[in-house]
């Protein structure tokens, strides 16, 4: 999970016009967890020259190689404190993040789904999940979510 602090509010302040474009990406990390699943993390190979962000490509690349944790989360959240991005190419290289932590961790959909929407902030979260739920149904979303919680608890 990225650690905030004020400077990072900052950077990530934008309109909410450019916020409803975090929804495709969603949408495409929860097919990234959905493939993974059934191909392995080599699937991720041919993803990454389709990838519209360095950011992405790198991170696909790393999760591809098998790395999970605190080792990704520093190296990813080393590639955000480098670069100069602000406003909506901050929330979305942050969004990335998130979402490639999800997928290194193997999170169940539901869970992924969950972590990312939160960047809609609270207000519209969850008219988001619910339409996230409806072209996509997270089958026992909820019941699955506390499930994986208390599995990563006990783990």
């Amino acid at each position: 999970m990225i650690q905030w602090n004020a400077e990072l509010a900052r950077r990530l302040a934008c309109r909410e016009e450019e916020k409803r474009g975090i929804a495709p990406l969603i949408r495409r990390f929860m097919e990234l967890d959905r493939r993974t699943r059934s191909e392995g993390f080599q699937a991720l190979e041919s993803e990454i020259p389709a990838a519209d962000d360095p950011l992405l490509a790198v991170g696909l690349r790393l999760v591809m190689e098998g790395l999970s944790g605190e080792i990704l989360e520093d190296i990813l959240a080393t590639y955000l404190l480098a670069e100069e991005r602000t406003g909506w190419p901050f929330l979305r290289a942050c969004v990335i993040v998130e979402g490639l932590m999800s997928l290194a961790e193997a999170d169940d959909p539901a869970i992924m789904a969950r972590k990312l929407v939160a960047y809609y902030g609270a207000d519209r979260a969850l008219g988001v999940l619910e339409e996230l739920e409806k072209e996509a149904p997270m089958a026992r979303a909820a019941t699955t979510a506390k499930e994986s919680v208390r599995a990563q608890e006990e783990a």
